[in-house]
């Protein structure tokens, strides 16, 4: 990557006080995302990621790190100073259904963005600015009068894109943004964003578990197991050759549309149950069903750390993976 980050994320963590202990989200995640790229952000649920993605564009406060953002620690700024950062950072959630308020028209919801940052000073501009967006996600002027319940789950989801662009963004975190829809809705979701950052110049924060998705939509992909990165390379590279073994057991979980393949393909079967968030082990979190784990796993946190050309990877054992001369141990 030769240009400049358009985020660092540097060590961000974020904590949960939970009855006696502290739930860790996130702890210690750091990465960079580029202009105009899709990084993908991959796990089992609960693994993290979409409070990695709320704390990224601080609609969580952090526990600790630094998001840089044009040179500034975001974390840092104040009520105004977030306030212009605010236009540059839009998210699209998870769930149409519940992200849009019912008692709102589509014209109020994609046009109170619009009002709050004092786009426009006339309700006629601001009329025209929410007719071009609802054009630009493919719904149509007669769609503005309507209430969301009106409306399929992929056009919901459509409206909820238009209002995240509705303050021209340069960065969208997308929280799952398919995973509430039919099949037969996603991958006309997914072009959308993809057509949509091709002519807007867009930069997408991809969160999903759909990995066949997520493949097919990041430039660079990002796996989290219990608030950890565990494997961070280009989308070819970490599906094609991935190092770590939660990821090679990830993949080895996608379906592949050939019977013959499939049925002969080996699954890698996990034992043990996901540890819990509260008060972990200082160690790999992965230690307790990871086939490669050895001592050392159990007692010291690998760093995350280059193992080839811009694949990163948090394991004691990586090397030895990559070389071909560790085996599994169960």
């Amino acid at each position: 990557m030769m240009a400049e980050p358009l985020i660092s994320a540097k060590n961000i963590k974020k904590y949960f006080e939970v009855g006696k202990g502290t739930l860790k989200a996130v702890d210690g995640i750091s990465f960079d995302i580029y202009p105009g790229e899709t990084f993908g952000l991959v796990g089992e649920s609960g693994c993290g990621k979409s409070t990695a993605g709320r704390t990224i564009i601080r609609l969580y406060e952090p526990t600790d790190g630094e998001l840089i953002f044009n040179e500034k620690n975001v974390y840092k700024l104040s009520h105004s100073g977030m306030q212009e950062v605010r236009k540059d950072f839009q998210m699209i959630f998870q769930d149409p259904y519940a992200s849009l308020n019912p008692r709102m028209t589509v014209e109020e919801i994609i046009s109170e963005p619009l009002e709050i940052h004092h786009m426009y000073k006339t309700r006629k501009k601001r009329y025209e600015r929410v007719i071009e967006l609802l054009k630009l996600v493919g719904l149509n002027e007669e769609h503005a009068m309507r209430f969301p319940h009106e409306f399929s789950g992929g056009q919901r989801q459509r409206i909820g894109i238009a209002r995240a662009l509705a303050l021209n963004p340069k960065f969208i975190v997308c929280d799952e943004p398919i995973s509430a829809l039919d099949v037969s809705i996603q991958a006309q979701v997914v072009n959308l964003l993809k057509e949509l950052q091709d002519n807007l110049g867009l930069t997408y924060l991809f969160i999903a578990h759909d990995l066949s998705m997520v493949r097919y939509i990041s430039d660079r992909v990002g796996v989290m197991y219990l608030g950890h990165m565990m494997e961070l390379a280009t989308s070819e590279d970490l599906y094609e050759n991935p190092i770590h073994p939660y990821t090679k057991a990830l993949l080895s979980a996608i379906p592949i549309p050939n019977p013959g393949v499939q049925r002969d393909r080996h699954r890698i079967m996990l034992e043990g149950d996901v540890p819990s968030p509260i008060d972990p082990e200082d160690n790999c979190r992965f230690a307790d069903r990871c086939p490669y784990a050895i001592s050392k796993c159990k007692e010291i946190p690998p760093e995350f750390e280059e193992i080839q050309e811009n694949h990163f990877v948090a394991c004691h054992r990586a090397k030895e993976i990559v070389n071909k001369t560790a085996e599994p141990i169960k």
